[in-house]
């Protein structure tokens, strides 16, 4: 049987070399424009033959232009130049994200997301495009900017009535569009609009908007990812499931069948594509990625494996702490749209300031005041015949006192039995770090104003966890006010390990024992406040004991709080009443414990 050899046409081949020349032709015209701007940071080359698209490659720092991708779509030779910025622009920016510390992982999660989700995908070229062309605005002249609305206005979005499309693509593509051509509105629906309008109403305290911080040049990819992962995602995901149900119910569709809204929106991206082009296609930059972990990725393998070392924990644990830490991070509290251990690091400052002592606080400069601090200034500014200079300081009381607990003790009790094992294991580990962290921090900063405070705080914290055991009756992590990251790794690798069944009687039987004379009476007196969290997903071995131990903490003023986990730690409420939540659901096991910590740490 003969091999059947298929060749491109002979006009074909001659399109596409003289193609190729042209490419090469565009480059060397404009070598110069393309190196500075880079200014050693990326080695710019040309596209070699057969690569119709840009490419980059992250091991070398090289990045293959190609004035085709641009040309073909209708650009002339001034605009293919700016958007050839515009792709240096995003190779520098991923770049440097590799170069943070998580980078890699950063960035390895963001492939994965633009992959599976185009909605995701479109919304953040969009945003990507806005910051890449304020920089490429800012770092040219008036000119370029000149371009860059011609290319938005004539070219990309010739028509700026967006209305037709699905409304999570009208927002996406809108934001870019005005951004780019501030002085036209887009057309979109009233939906839409109300969405834009309360974007562009989240601004920092000096006036500036999320956009614009997006927006900025110097605002690092991680960030930008982390600001439009908060604010502008969940905004397009809603509009995105709005769509899903208009579709089902113009197509006539019945029943809960899941859609897959790549599939369903397929011809709208598609249009989308062709407004805002991607220059380097997700599998490119999927290569481009693991060709650099191949050597990069294994220097910060070495390097996490010798700081293991160093600490004394497994790399494994070092790394699987530093990616809970990271997704605990992202937990957004929806009351008040920021994370859970932002909301936590608020509470901790305001407990500091409430307990501050009564100290003059400067304000400088003013017109009068008690003290003159600037005498060369008086001076200066009397000869100027300028009589009321701000060279004087005055002072103002502020500060009050907090309440009267000198000591705050926190204990975490953890399930280690079997049934812990999936989602719920990963949800109680990263509960366990949040509490870990925030108390850390909590700890720190309370000694560090120690001196500064009406009456100092100490914050101790420690960890039990049960699994029919003889290591039930131990402490993971002893009461201290201290937890060293080797501690916080090493809890975490702990209670990853799943045996046994729910003895949850026996910490807290231990924690019984444990309050001395001394301690009753100071937490008779209110000096010290003890407050145990007790998480469980299951029906106890033995409830009345359970019940017991409580009553005996209880009884001595510590402060017990049972949460149990999914419907299958339902039970606990009633063992731990009248102190007990449940987590419906795993995920939201973390969010639950910040919300048991801001309660009861109100008051101190």
């Amino acid at each position: 049987m003969r091999e059947l050899i298929f060749t491109k046409p002979k006009d074909e081949k001659n399109n596409e070399q003289s193609e190729h020349q042209e490419a090469l032709r565009h480059f060397e015209a404009h070598r110069d424009i393309f190196e500075h701007y880079a200014r050693g940071k990326a080695n710019v080359k040309p596209a070699p033959a057969g690569l119709d698209t840009f490419a980059f490659n992250l091991e070398t720092d090289d990045i293959y232009l190609n004035s085709r991708f641009y040309q073909q779509k209708g650009l002339s030779d001034e605009k293919t130049t700016f958007a050839t910025l515009h792709e240096i622009e995003h190779f520098l920016e991923k770049k440097a994200l590799l170069a943070e510390k998580n980078g890699e992982q950063t960035f390895s999660r963001y492939l994965v997301r633009i992959e599976s989700s185009e909605a995701y995908r479109i919304m953040d070229n969009c945003l990507a495009d806005i910051r890449e062309n304020t920089a490429v605005v800012d770092k040219t002249d008036k000119s370029y900017a000149n371009l860059e609305q011609s290319i938005y206005k004539e070219d990309f979005f010739p028509d700026a009535d967006l209305s037709n499309e699905p409304k999570h693509l009208q927002l996406s593509q809108a934001m870019l569009r005005e951004s780019r051509v501030p002085e036209e509105q887009c057309k979109v629906s009233s939906e839409v609009r109300d969405v834009i309008n309360q974007l562009q109403a989240i601004r920092a305290e000096d006036g500036t908007s999320l956009l614009e911080i997006i927006a900025h040049p110097s605002t690092p990819m991680s960030v930008r990812l982390k600001l439009q992962d908060k604010y502008i995602w969940p905004k397009v995901e809603a509009l995105l499931k709005k769509d899903q149900k208009e579709q089902k119910k113009q197509s006539g569709e019945q029943g809960d069948k899941k859609q897959n809204p790549n599939k369903t929106f397929e011809d709208a991206y598609a249009r989308a594509d062709k407004r805002v082009p991607n220059a380097v296609p997700t599998v490119k930059e999927k290569e481009a990625f693991k060709k650099w972990q191949e050597t990069h990725g294994n220097l910060l393998d070495r390097a996490d494996q010798e700081y293991a070392k160093t600490l004394g924990v497994e790399k494994e644990d070092l790394q699987k702490y530093r990616l809970l830490a990271d997704q605990m991070r992202n937990i957004i509290n929806p009351e008040t749209n920021q994370s859970i251990i932002d909301d936590l690091r608020e509470l901790i400052a305001r407990i500091i300031a409430r307990r501050k002592k009564e100290i003059p606080a400067p304000r400088y400069p003013v017109e009068e005041g008690e003290d003159l601090v600037d005498p060369v200034e008086l001076i200066a500014r009397t000869k100027a015949h300028d009589f009321e200079p701000k060279a004087w300081e005055t002072y103002d009381i502020r500060m009050q006192k907090g309440q009267r607990f000198g000591t705050v003790e926190i204990t975490l009790v953890c399930d280690r039995s079997t049934s812990m094992r999936g989602q719920k294991m990963t949800e109680q580990q990263k509960a366990a770090v949040l509490f870990m962290e925030a108390l850390k921090e909590f700890s720190d900063i309370a000694q560090e104003e120690s001196f500064t405070l009406e009456k100092p705080l100490e914050v101790k914290s420690e960890v039990y966890a049960f699994q029919s055991s003889s290591d039930d009756a131990r402490p993971l992590k002893v009461l201290s006010d201290d937890f060293s990251e080797k501690e916080r790794i090493k809890v975490t690798a702990k209670i990853g390990t799943l045996s046994g069944s729910t003895t949850d009687f026996v910490p807290l039987e231990t924690i019984v024992q444990s309050l001395n004379e001394e301690k009753i009476k100071l937490l008779a007196e209110g000096e010290i406040k003890k407050i145990v969290i007790v998480f469980t997903d299951g029906e106890s071995d033995d409830s009345a004991r359970v019940r017991q131990a409580l009553e005996n903490l209880r009884s001595k003023g510590v402060i017990v709080i049972g949460i149990g986990i999914t419907e299958d730690g339902r039970l606990a409420l009633d063992t731990y009443a009248p102190e007990a939540r449940l987590a419906e659901t795993a995920e939201k096991l973390p969010s639950l414990l910040a919300d048991v910590l801001s309660e009861h740490l109100a008051d101190v």
